[in-house]
């Protein structure tokens, strides 16, 4: 079991922003963009995003859609910063569709199931929730964006992401984390997006056994995680009847948790 109190030992890697600064009473403001990804002469997607990272964005998604198993499938990448246009020739013929709620049963029929023995202590999911929120771009420089993170509890390193977009946030973080030669099994995954199955699936595909949502569930995140075995964890707010994070599936990966009072109060509070 792994138990952390301290997250000052780990490394940390941020990802760049491309903002406005502001000035003469303004705040300072995110640019938002989109990307057109054409793999293998197909349409695949549009990536609204922070014009960050875009060649990591674009690594991400493939590998978090399932289109490819490792970057070495990339043949060539190619970014028109002008028009906006990302173009990818990866091996074979993959069907170029996205992935969604209703794929997920046909995905753990495949064996998209994410097998894992890490466990760690409920502290230190409390002291995680707490560190990556003193990290966010919005406490951090006052930004309207997402933030995303993996901390790979095994070797002590973590990736933290920001973008305009939830969705984009995650496939910069999988990127990102791809370079840097993070260990996905061993990694707890966290964001300030909601828990959607697209984002579940992403981290299921990289076999993240531990995600953290800093908002409330989606129905369709909760039965992703259900099927392809992701303990999922969600700040839930309900008043004072629940209010704090809350383990709602496969808690044997987390030791030591239980729904008191005083726990909840303690991430509340920071």
């Amino acid at each position: 079991m792994i138990h952390v109190t301290n997250f000052s030992s780990f490394k940390f890697f941020e990802s760049s922003v491309v903002f406005n600064p502001g000035g003469d009473g303004f705040p300072p403001v995110a640019i938002d963009d989109s990307f057109d990804i054409y793999v293998n002469g197909a349409h695949y997607t549009t990536l609204v995003m922070n014009p960050s990272h875009v060649e990591e964005a674009v690594v991400g998604a493939l590998l978090g859609d399932g289109l490819i198993k490792s970057p070495e499938e990339i043949l060539e990448l190619n970014v028109d910063p002008e028009r906006r246009i990302v173009r990818v020739n990866i091996l074979g013929e993959p069907e170029i569709r996205r992935l969604h709620l209703e794929d997920c049963s046909m995905l753990a029929a495949r064996g998209l199931i994410v097998d894992s023995n890490l466990r760690v202590s409920w502290d230190t999911i409390v002291n995680l929730f707490l560190d990556f929120n003193r990290r966010t771009v919005s406490v951090t420089r006052g930004l309207a964006m997402h933030t995303s993170a993996l901390y790979d509890m095994a070797n002590g390193k973590a990736i933290i992401v920001h973008d305009t977009s939830r969705h984009t946030s995650i496939a910069k973080l999988i990127g990102i984390a791809v370079r840097e030669k993070l260990d996905f099994r061993s990694s707890i995954g966290i964001t300030t997006g909601r828990a959607s199955s697209d984002m579940v699936i992403r981290f299921a595909n990289m076999k993240v056994p531990i995600v953290i949502s800093t908002r409330g569930p989606l129905y369709s995140g909760l039965t992703a995680a259900s099927l392809l075995k992701v303990t999922l964890v969600t700040y839930i707010r309900r008043g004072d009847r629940v209010r704090g994070l809350t383990v709602l599936t496969y808690p044997e990966r987390i030791v030591g948790y239980h729904r008191s009072s005083e726990t909840l109060k303690h991430a509340d509070e920071d």
